[in-house]
């Protein structure tokens, strides 16, 4: 199979994903000719031969400026259809190529992502965000695609121990590839994260003086600042979330790689009172339960008390399942937390079930980076990453984690070895 129809193949899949997700109408990748000053439509859906979108040739030349200038693009335009004009939006996502990894400068006009709705379709920063974040991982896999290609043998009557150093030697190019990759991430988490936590630290000390100084509370009265404040606090801690959610990611993959093939365990392992730990992470939920009329019943076994584990990533696990179980339970629905043990294997089992389904064909995905299922509550907007983190957490813990979806509820199982404690 040529590179050509391999790339073109995962932009299908790629298309096929953010349209599932996002419900469009349409969607459609397309690389930009420099040369041609043109656009080549690499994947669209639904097959759309037949439909020509009509821009004056100002309009055109002003959103391929902008692209160029890596704005999204967002308007309104007239389709025709087999002779049906039909009035429809649409938003130009740019895909860059990076030239240097380490430069934020070097980079080109790949390509753009269209996607097509109707006059009432709504997709928020974050879906537009989403697509973009997706749509650069798809250049990435092109890339590494192609590198992986540009170095297959060109003769195949190699002999085996030859071939088998040339594939040592691919190897080792695509891990110093991933290594570069993995570093660029590092690079911008961090980038990103410092000036986040400046503004959060300065909203921080408007609300105290929007509390403390009288005369700035005295020109405020009446005024929605309060709101506005809160907002900007909402979505900067959901950004604060994203970044410090693709670290911990980071640190976990590079830690479980350097983990194969070593005996030494590297976790922080502490006596933890099974009762007292649960109660108390589940406790910081109870307010939010409350505020949707959800109930969340506990059971713990008595047959062990102590455990010996790390209780960082415990916490973290029930955590994150417990976030998404109250973010997706309907209003008045039940949370089951369940907490038993096997002696004789040593494996501690945690269960949480919530009254929410999730279609079949969703299930395989549900640990996928930047995954969410479609049909879900979109108020309720997380960054994706947080069930990838749980499976991390879990490998870190050298456990396994399993969900099953029927008769509208969920259910989570996470069974994790440990010590007991005396």
């Amino acid at each position: 199979m040529s590179s050509h129809i391999d790339s073109t193949h995962l932009c299908q899949l790629t298309a096929a994903q953010i349209k599932e997700i996002l419900v469009l109408e349409g969607v459609s990748i397309e690389q930009y000719q420099p040369q041609l000053h043109r656009w080549l439509t690499i994947a669209q859906l639904p097959d759309l031969g037949q439909l020509s979108l009509n821009l004056e040739p100002e309009k055109a030349q002003e959103i391929d400026r902008r692209l160029q200038q890596r704005d999204i693009v967002e308007f309104t335009a007239m389709t025709t259809v087999m002779n049906i004009d039909i009035c429809d939006r649409y938003v130009f996502i740019p895909l860059l190529e990076q030239l240097d990894l380490y430069s934020n400068n070097q980079s080109k006009l790949w390509g753009r992502i269209c996607l097509r709705g109707n006059l009432n379709s709504v997709w928020t920063a974050q879906d537009l965000s989403w697509v973009q974040a997706l749509g650069q991982q798809l250049l990435a896999a092109m890339n590494l695609l192609s590198e992986f290609i540009a170095t297959q043998p060109a003769v195949a009557s190699s002999t085996p121990l030859s071939y088998l150093a040339e594939s040592i030697e691919r190897v080792d190019e695509l891990e110093l590839i991933c290594q570069k990759k993995d570093d660029f991430i590092n690079n911008i988490t961090h980038d990103l994260r410092a000036p986040l936590m400046n503004i959060k630290m300065a909203m921080r000390m408007l609300r105290i003086s929007m509390r403390t100084d009288t005369e700035l509370t005295n020109l405020l009265a009446g005024h929605p600042a309060e709101r506005y404040l809160a907002v900007l606090e909402q979505e900067c801690d959901r950004e604060v979330e994203l970044i410090n959610n693709i670290l911990d990611l980071q640190r976990l993959e590079t830690a479980l790689l350097q983990k194969k093939g070593s005996t030494d365990d590297r976790a922080n392992v502490e006596s933890i009172e099974l009762e007292d730990w649960l109660s108390t992470t589940v406790e910081s939920f109870a307010c939010r339960a409350d505020e949707s009329q959800q109930k969340i019943t506990v059971s713990i076994s008595n047959s062990i008390s102590t455990v010996l584990t790390d209780r960082i990533c415990l916490t973290k696990i029930m955590t994150e399942l417990l976030n998404n179980a109250c973010k997706y339970t309907c209003i008045g629905g039940d949370i089951l937390v369940s907490i038993d043990s096997n002696l004789k294997s040593e494996l501690l089992t945690i269960q949480i079930r919530n009254q929410a389904a999730i279609a079949t064909q969703h299930l395989p995905h549900i640990f996928d980076k930047f995954y969410r299922v479609p049909g879900n509550n979109r108020s309720q907007q997380g960054t994706g990453l947080g069930l990838s983190l749980v499976q991390k957490l879990v490998e870190q813990l050298n456990g396994k984690i399993n969900v099953v979806s029927s008769n509208g509820w969920t259910e989570f199982t996470v069974d994790l070895p440990i010590k007991i404690g005396s």
